[in-house]
């Protein structure tokens, strides 16, 4: 028999966007699911068109609840799935007609417990401007953590290696969530809450798969956090960054935590070059100033001191190099003309 999969969709003042997501779901050639749409305190019209869905289609099940966040939504479609399996979709995406019948097929008859898969990045207007097609693979016991969570953390130095952490487009098994009781935090306090659910997840699993399955297409939204700019964003990325260091030590890596805290490391400096972007709308005195403040950040400086820079791309050790030295006025004229 075919499994029941439970979709979470958290909903957040998405309304132009959100029919298409749900209609997406509803034509899925795998039926056996359930939808849940989590409606986190909308100020527009997104809450009544869940509850025009849920009124029309019995799989179909429309919740409302205080404003809260992404993470905290997830967590309160989790405590009311029924599914065997459980997969999350972000209300600005939409899937292919064949997503999950794929996901669920590489269960291999409930013989792996997790799969993942690939997506498609899309334009307002739906034209594609990449896909990420991974290699099928399966990873089994002490590798699923040891491989591929670790590959989540970002790539190698001089690799672009990594899979990428989203909780989309991914295929749960709601008994190793609901025996370890697992959970998201609040994107609010750590800034990529998919890598910590994704740290804590994979120690449980017993075997996960990737296959090469794009059909979750992924939105290049302007309006999302991760454009918007964020006075503390530069802080938040150093304070997850030394929480997930904290959190590898734990884990007893071995030979693999130099390469895990390289790889998180590498992730950072994506994260700083983008914290560096959003600052461009500021005046250049003020810009000039938290530039300042960035490549003094002692832990950042370490960070660099300790990591293998030689083996970057050309383009990405000059970044790397300006922060180390200070070249604050050079980033500062590189951030206004886009070339960084």
């Amino acid at each position: 028999m075919n499994p029941l999969v439970s979709i979470v969709v958290p909903v957040y003042n998405i309304e132009k966007y959100l029919k298409k997501c749900i209609d997406s779901l509803i034509d899925q050639t795998y039926q056996n699911i359930e939808i849940l749409l989590v409606d986190d305190g909308s100020t527009d019209s997104s809450g009544k068109i869940c509850d025009d869905y849920a009124k029309r289609y019995s799989f179909v099940y429309s919740f409302h609840k205080a404003n809260s966040g992404l993470g905290f939504t997830r967590n309160y479609g989790l405590e009311r799935i029924n599914g065997e399996y459980v997969t999350f979709v972000d209300s600005d995406d939409y899937l292919g007609k064949d997503a999950i019948k794929r996901l669920v097929a590489g269960l291999d008859g409930k013989s792996i417990d997790t799969v993942i898969g690939g997506y498609s990045k899309v334009k307002d207007n739906g034209d594609v401007l990449y896909t990420r097609e991974y290699t099928e693979s399966i990873f089994r016991n002490e590798n699923v953590y040891k491989k591929l969570f670790i590959s989540m953390l970002g790539s190698s130095p001089n690799k672009h290696d990594s899979i990428r952490p989203s909780v989309w487009n991914v295929i749960y098994s709601k008994k190793i969530i609901e025996e370890n009781k697992l959970h998201f935090v609040s994107e609010r306090e750590l800034i990529s809450e998919d890598i910590v659910w994704d740290s804590d997840y994979y120690k449980y699993a017993k075997s996960a798969k990737i296959i090469n399955s794009t059909e979750y297409y992924y939105r290049s939204n302007p309006t999302s956090l991760t454009k918007k700019y964020q006075p503390d964003r530069f802080q938040k990325n150093i304070y997850f960054f030394e929480y997930m260091v904290d959190k590898l030590n734990l884990a007893r890596l071995g030979r693999l935590y130099t390469d895990a805290k390289f790889r998180l490391a590498k992730n950072l400096f994506i994260n700083v070059r983008v914290s560096l972007i959003q600052l461009k709308h500021l005046d250049f005195k003020e810009k000039l100033k938290q530039i300042d403040q960035i490549c003094n950040d002692e832990t950042l400086i370490s960070v660099i001191d300790n990591y293998p820079v030689n083996k970057l791309h050309i383009k990405q050790r000059i970044f790397i190099y300006l922060i180390k030295y200070k070249l604050s006025l050079i980033l500062a004229i590189l951030i206004k003309i886009y070339l960084i």
